[in-house]
């Protein structure tokens, strides 16, 4: 049930934002992945990055694999996946003569391989989105990605049949199913604005709306949470420095998140926030906040970690 966004400060700063809702035990943590990294999709294929990246990950328990819920690479293009239940469309098998993955091999391959947004739109009619499970996982998981850069383009992939193309996003925001066309439409509706697509007239009802001081959607259904971070992406003045910016991000991050209830940590269906993150591209910084202790880990992806780390590393989760 994750929720995120783009956002561009008013020094021209760029950021991506985000919640990590899932169904499962398995510790998140900053996740380090360098140059020239060879590593095995799902499907047993090699294969190796040209570019290093930083983002929220979790390490694989029976094969030697990262997987990546999202980050940043060296060049400031950042990728994330959110869960799209009901909307996918994934192959049986492996086609011949493409680049064939698993829906959670793919940010690897977007952020290891590529240097801009314009590259990975260029390759993605020679990918191929297998429907198989990543390991030990339970499931094949659906899923949609947001991508963005430093020049404030946001991009949304949905896998929903048919060749894989990318939309642009000028809402800057995602959650999880519906598909964005959808969401956009809600936005307008709630907005009463006339039409489906995301105009200067839903920007300037979105701030009519917040200025009135009236609620916001709330709950877990990622429809409201859409239109709640709309709303305060939009309806909100551009933070005027770059700690402005990455604080309201994490306050506005905290208005959406899932509690846990440790009652029911067990249950295949209990969706909470593992952590909040917060990605500065300008300064290819992490920030992440951990449920467990919500202690704030900044993490910069350094020069020099680009060209004399060598080796994957994940950080504490805590």
């Amino acid at each position: 049930m994750c929720t995120s966004l783009t956002y561009t400060a008013a020094t021209g700063h760029h950021f991506f934002a985000r919640t990590m809702d899932f169904p499962t035990t398995t510790p998140w943590r900053p996740v380090f992945l360098p140059r020239n990294y060879h590593w095995h999709t799902a499907l047993g294929d090699s294969r190796t990055t040209r570019y290093a990246l930083l983002g929220g990950g979790r390490i694989a328990s029976d094969f030697s694999a990262y997987l990546m819920a999202d980050g940043v690479n060296e060049t400031g293009i950042t990728c994330a996946e959110l869960y799209l239940p009901g909307a996918v469309d994934y192959a049986d098998d492996p086609v011949a003569g493409q680049i064939n993955l698993t829906p959670q091999d793919f940010i690897n391959w977007v952020l290891g391989e590529h240097a801009t947004l314009a590259e990975v739109v260029a390759d993605l009619p020679q990918v191929t989105l297998v429907g198989r499970k990543w390991g030990a996982d339970r499931y094949v998981y659906p899923f949609h990605w947001i991508l963005s850069d430093r020049q404030g383009q946001t991009l949304v992939i949905e896998p929903t049949g048919g060749p894989l193309t990318a939309q642009s996003n000028a809402a800057g925001v995602l959650t999880n199913t519906p598909v964005l066309a959808t969401h956009l439409q809600n936005l307008n509706d709630f907005l009463q604005v006339p039409g489906a697509t995301f105009t200067a007239a839903t920007r300037q009802a979105a701030q009519t709306y917040l200025a009135s001081g009236q609620p916001l959607p709330a709950g877990p259904v990622p429809t409201r949470r859409f239109i709640h971070m709309a709303l305060r992406r939009w309806g909100t003045p551009p933070a005027t420095t770059t700690t402005a910016a990455t604080t309201q991000l994490f306050r506005w991050l905290a208005e959406v998140q899932l509690p846990y209830d440790p009652l029911r940590r067990h249950e295949g269906n209990h969706n909470y926030t593992h952590y909040r993150g917060v990605i500065d591209l300008d300064r290819l910084t992490y920030n992440f906040i951990p449920r467990t202790t919500h202690r704030l880990q900044q993490i910069k992806l350094t020069p020099e970690m680009v060209v004399h780390q060598h080796f994957p590393h994940a950080y504490p989760a805590n």
